[in-house]
């Protein structure tokens, strides 16, 4: 007998989709402001860089016997004009991270939408299907994004910076992309090793 579809499934995907969009109009929004600005068409745009040395964040905030060993601030800094350079290095600090995690909603969402048709649809080889593909594309996106991030933040530093770090630690979201990537191929191998013993079971019955 077919159970009829679970309600927070409905309303998971609802919300992940008003997300998708939002998080698609923003990626918009600042591709276009990237584009007129690197063009020459507006005042600039703010690029966040580690500043090695910013004696004035610790002034008066340190309490008795406390001293500073070394600081490590980050700023954001304005370019003084239209720079092509500054753009691309820009886009490539955020801009693969942020498709890798739009993919990975909208698969996301492409397998919760199974569960409208209740409970056999939902848990099926496809769902499984679109769990790999989420864990893969976490795995290697945010790995691809991680090394653009580690090769444009220092290289944006030396142009925006007169000192800045020579090697830069990506975003912790390297580390969330890479479990929730590892999370997602486990869920999808155990929704595809529970199929094969449901059919096992189905087939002596």
């Amino acid at each position: 007998m077919p159970h009829p579809p679970i309600r927070w499934l409905t309303r998971l995907e609802t919300l992940f989709s008003v997300g998708l969009v939002l998080g698609l109009l923003g990626c918009a929004a600042r591709l276009l402001a990237t584009g007129f600005v690197t063009a020459g068409f507006g005042s600039g745009f703010g690029v966040d860089l580690l500043a090695p040395e910013v004696q004035a964040v610790t002034q008066g905030l340190l309490a008795p016997g406390v001293e500073v060993v070394g600081t490590r601030v980050t700023v954001t800094v304005l370019p003084g004009g239209p720079s092509a350079v500054v753009g691309a290095l820009d886009l490539l600090s955020w801009l693969p991270g942020t498709v890798t995690w739009l993919l990975a909603v909208y698969h996301l969402i492409r397998a919760l939408r199974r569960g409208r048709a209740g409970d056999r649809a939902l848990f099926s080889t496809v769902t499984a299907d679109h769990l790999r593909r989420i864990g893969w594309i976490l795995i290697i996106g945010t790995l691809v994004s991680g090394v653009l991030e580690m090769v444009a933040k220092p290289l944006l530093s030396t142009v925006l910076l007169t000192r800045g770090y020579p090697f830069h630690i990506p975003s912790t979201n390297l580390a969330v992309g890479l479990v929730t990537g590892c999370a997602a191929l486990a869920v999808a191998e155990i929704v595809r090793r529970g199929l094969r013993l449901l059919e096992d079971v189905e087939a002596t019955i």
